[in-house]
Parts: C-alpha cells; structure tokens; sequence
C-alpha cells in the first residue's frame, strides 16, 4: 500500500479496523503537528516544553484519541480536507490546558475559583451507548433551560453555543474566545455563569 498517498478518511479508517502499519502511518503524519500544539499550549502559558513533557502530552492526546474505542475517530465528522488535523490540534490543546490546569492547582488554593468542569459531575462522559444518549438529552435540557432563562438577553444565543460546544462537544475556551473573537476571560466567566444559573435553575 501506498501510505504517503492515502487519504485521511481511509488511514482513519484502517487504524479503526486495527492495522498496525496504518497506525505507523498515523503517528508518521501528525506526531509532530501534536507535539508543535502542545509546546505552543506550554509556551503561550509560560511553561518551557521540555522533550519528556511534551512526550507526556503526546500520549495523553493519543490516549484521548483511543479513548471509548476510539470513539473521537468515529465519530470525526469530515467536513474538509483538515478535519484530522482540526481535530487533533483541539485534542492536543485540550490535552495540555488539562494538564496546565492541574499544575496550576496544586499551587493555589482552588476554593476561591469555580472550576468550568464542575458540570462534569452532572453531564459525565461516559462510553456505552445509553450513557451517551443520557448525556447530549441532559445536555440539551440544560441549554434550553439556559436559553429560556437568558432569552432577553442580547447575547443569548451565542452564549448558549459557547456553553454547549464548551460541555458538549470540550472545545476549549481559548478556542471559543478565537472562534467568537471574546477575550478569553470573558468566555469563562460566561461558562461560569450559565453553569451556576444551570444548578440553580436547571436541575
């Protein structure tokens, strides 16, 4: 087989169905452009990228990728040309703000911030198909929930695509701040907001 020629969708395909040289070929393509996000993720938050960090975030974005079955590839949606490499760059990106996350956690007493995962607890991921189901119905009660309570609003319904994409869908709030050209403070104490009103309201 002709590697180099093959098309994202058919490489995608084949490493679903478990060939091994198609996954040689997967980390051949894109285990540069993964390590490229995740140094650029460290470097924007003020963090040196060494090469043993940057492998840890390599596999943490591999491991999201294969995670439920490799439910991220199936379920990858190939609106164009770049959608691997889309998704691959939000997989890494979240990847290493997770782990940024983290570290910055144990430095600082968290109690006074409120966590835009928190909804994890009441919107989980979870793999099997009900859990699935249960999950975007729940997701989607929230966000009408949401729009009924902040319809006067002038930003409504952006606001409430910010909160699905952010809980649905973890696009990362850096992302949204680029897509809805927010300032990306802006973007999560909207999320922490429409989380709050969601508890309160919503539940």
């Amino acid at each position: 087989m002709n590697w180099p020629e093959l098309s994202d969708r058919k490489l995608v395909e084949l490493c679903i169905e478990g060939n091994e040289d198609a996954w040689v070929e997967f980390l051949r393509r894109y285990r540069l452009l993964i390590i490229r996000v995740a140094a650029k993720t460290l470097r924007a938050a003020g963090v040196a990228p060494s090469v043993n960090l940057l492998e840890d975030m390599l596999q943490e974005s591999l491991a999201r990728i294969l995670a439920k079955d490799m439910r991220a590839l199936r379920e990858l949606q190939w609106l164009h040309e770049g959608a691997l490499r889309g998704l691959l760059q939000v997989t890494a990106t979240n990847a290493t703000r997770d782990w940024l996350r983290k570290k910055s956690s144990e430095k600082r007493d968290d109690s006074k911030e409120e966590s835009l995962s928190e909804l994890d607890l009441i919107v989980p991921a979870q793999g099997d198909l009900a859990a699935t189901l249960g999950q975007k119905i729940l997701l989607d009660q929230l966000a009408n929930c949401l729009e009924n309570l902040i319809r006067d609003e002038a930003d409504c319904t952006r606001d409430v695509a910010i909160f699905r994409l952010f809980y649905g869908y973890r696009v990362t709030a850096a992302d949204l701040a680029r897509v809805y050209k927010m300032n990306i403070r802006k973007v999560e104490n909207t999320l922490a907001r429409l989380a709050r009103l969601a508890r309160v309201h919503c539940l």
